[in-house]
């Protein structure tokens, strides 16, 4: 089946996938010969009595692997973060076939009542975490209650886990079994636990009560506070903590190295019946910089690398190499919507400013401006799309239906053609023009006008490449331009606080509008609205008003209120309805309805060139790994929702000396 007849299919499942193995009772499995040393002397049970009585069949991309090998990876990420992204172990359940679908893991198969109210969540039975101990009922209840409920536990309740600022009610049924009770229709649930790898960058969703009630102050003397409990709950640093994950931490040397093994006790097997992963081992080097990683890729001291990126200017340096380096470079689409993306700061604190870049002809204006085919042609050799700025081409709305694709070309190509000339026009419409002579654009009352861009002085050199060529456009139409880098953390203030002027943040996410809204929709404290978006996340919680005598920056999290009349307004109330609405049609009709304030009062924010192919550098010694032509979609790399390259299972990966 091809991909645009497969996207047109998109459906989730709620059962295990149909493929067979023998029962666990008279199960011949097969595992890992370091394992079954282990059995031999008595250190481990048989790998049957490891495996779940229905282990999740995992169907290898290529063919049935081999056993053994060392995984050798880098990261610039000293925190080892990026490795939570080669594992889905912790998931209850996983997006597959770059989000076209949903299956099981340790969540073998979930239903609601037709309100969409109540939702079953039926645990696969007979899972185990590394250390052996069952995973049950009582580890979902551990998390929920002891940690998210509990007032002193940095988590807190998760959006899934609410409606309309209500937490849901969570009851263990029996051992296997978890009912989840809404105030209101909760319909994107599975969808929603399909989001990022969980435990990592998404919600933690279980945790080993076994464990961690060992540094729990509510169940040890040993401890008065949490401090002892967040540090130890970290399982992707902490050697000792159980995991469900497909390797298991079993050496840390903070800013320096990782290394993981295998968990005997994972629960999934291939089509014949082998206990994943393939790989024993996986070793995580720390590099403070990226020109130093890609000459250790080019000399072979590594297997496979997806995160950090290499760019695309560094493909023919790579390609050239191959040889030498013993490794193969294949390409995945990144699934971005924008590339990089630059937008205004609708809460701007200078109003004159916040009223300007509230214009819509301003901003169509800086879109017409940017060469995008320069920017294509010069750091992409002319692959990818340009684009206005859309939320990733992947995203599901956009094909399902006729109508989807229209608006979605719409608003793709609504303000993408360069040509200054109408930019210029535009300005001089709203009265920006050079009223003193000097060679650049006024405000309307005269004022200077002076365009700051703010971005992570840490960015990719393909980024920053891009944003000074942006500045070049708009410096040719009048604009000045300034660059400002900046520290990370400080800009993470600048943004929340809303006093950034112009942002850099590239759009990737889906796979649908729903599940992550907050590019379309601000509805958190980080976008293009941030004021209004954090104002939204309190108005959830029924704290939004707590603060009203403060100035709104003053307040915790600084936010505002919407006026009624405000297309952000607009767009939050259109999110209301369709993250309560049962039927699939009309969510549809709303994500289009968001498509259209977009396109006709928009652009909010303004993409160079989408869909880009990221390189991916796969070891001769490797395989398994998915060409491009092996993902349905092409790839999804981008938005961290979909985790890759943990969507393609690199349990299934194998090594070859």
């Amino acid at each position: 089946m091809n991909r645009k007849t497969h996207i047109l299919l998109y459906a989730f499942t709620a059962v295990a996938l149909i493929l067979t193995v023998p029962g666990a009772a008279d199960a011949d499995y097969g595992e890992a010969p370091m394992l079954g040393d282990l059995v031999d002397q008595g250190e481990l049970p048989p790998v049957a009595e490891r495996l779940p009585e229905e282990p999740l069949v995992v169907e290898p991309v290529h063919e049935v692997g081999e056993y053994g090998g060392t995984w050798y990876r880098f990261t610039l990420d000293d925190t080892f973060d990026w490795t939570i992204m080669k594992m889905y172990g912790h998931s209850p359940v996983r997006w597959v076939d770059d989000g076209l679908g949903i299956e099981p893991n340790w969540v073998a198969d979930w239903e609601s009542n037709e309100e969409a109210t109540v939702w079953t969540l039926h645990l696969r039975e007979g899972v185990r975490w590394s250390d052996g101990e069952p995973l049950t009922t009582a580890d979902f209840m551990f998390w929920w209650e002891e940690m998210v409920l509990h007032e002193e536990h940095e988590d807190p309740v998760p959006d899934i886990f609410a409606v309309e600022g209500e937490p849901a009610e969570v009851t263990a049924v029996d051992d296997y079994t978890i009912e989840i009770e809404y105030a209101a229709p909760a319909p994107l649930l599975p969808e929603r636990l399909a989001m990022w790898p969980n435990a990592g960058h998404g919600e933690r969703m279980i945790a080993p009560k076994h464990y961690l009630t060992q540094y729990h102050p509510d169940f040890t003397d040993e401890y008065d506070d949490m401090e002892e409990l967040h540090e130890r709950q970290e399982w992707h640093i902490n050697p000792g903590m159980p995991v469900l994950s497909e390797w298991m931490p079993v050496d840390h040397a903070p800013g320096e190295r990782l290394e993981l093994q295998r968990n005997p006790y994972f629960y999934a097997v291939d089509t014949e019946g082998n206990q994943l992963p393939y790989i024993d081992s996986m070793v995580v080097e720390y590099l403070e910089d990226r020109e130093v990683v890609l000459l250790r890729w080019m000399e072979g001291d590594a297997h496979m690398n997806l995160r950090p990126y290499a760019e695309m200017t560094d493909f023919s340096m790579l390609i050239d190499a191959q040889e030498r380096g013993g490794y193969t470079m294949k390409e995945w689409d990144s699934g971005s919507g924008t590339g990089v993306n630059l937008y205004p700061n609708w809460n701007h604190p200078d109003e004159d400013k916040r009223e300007l870049y509230r214009t819509p002809e301003f901003r169509r204006a800086m879109s017409h401006a940017m060469d995008r085919e320069r920017i294509q042609d010069m750091l992409f050799f002319g692959m990818g799309t340009p684009t206005t700025g859309t939320l990733s081409p992947n995203t599901i709305e956009f094909h399902r239906t006729d109508t989807g694709q229209e608006l979605y070309e719409q608003w793709r190509d609504a303000y993408v053609e360069h040509d200054p000339e109408k930019a210029q026009a535009l300005l001089d419409e709203i009265g920006v023009v050079d009223q003193n002579e000097d060679g650049w654009r006024q405000m309307p009352d005269g004022e200077e006008l002076q365009i700051r861009i703010d971005y992570d002085a840490e960015e990719t050199d393909r980024i920053i490449r891009t944003i000074e060529m942006v500045a070049s456009d708009w410096e040719e139409i009048g604009i000045d331009v300034v660059l400002n880098p900046t520290d990370g953390a400080a800009l993470e203030v600048m943004v929340s606080t809303a006093e950034f002027d112009w942002y850099q943040f590239g759009i990737s996410d889906g796979p649908n509008f729903w599940v992550f809204p907050q590019w379309v929709v601000p509805v958190d404290l980080s976008r293009w609205a941030p004021l209004y978006g954090a104002w939204y996340m309190e108005e959830q919680a029924s704290t939004a008003h707590d603060e009203d005598d403060l100035d709104p920056r003053d307040r915790s999290p600084a936010r505002k209120q919407p006026d009624d009349d405000d297309p952000v307004r607009r767009l939050q109330r259109i999110y209301d309805q369709a993250r309560v609405e049962p039927d699939e049609e009309k969510r549809d009709e709303h994500a289009f309805d968001i498509m259209r304030i977009h396109i006709e009062e928009g652009p909010f924010f303004i993409g160079t060139i989408k869909d880009f192919p990221v390189p991916v550098i796969v070891s001769d010694d490797m395989h398994n790994v998915p060409d491009g032509d092996d993902l349905e979609l092409g790839g999804f790399v981008h938005p961290w929702i979909m985790a890759y390259p943990a969507i393609t299972m690199p349990a299934q990966y194998y090594m070859t000396e």
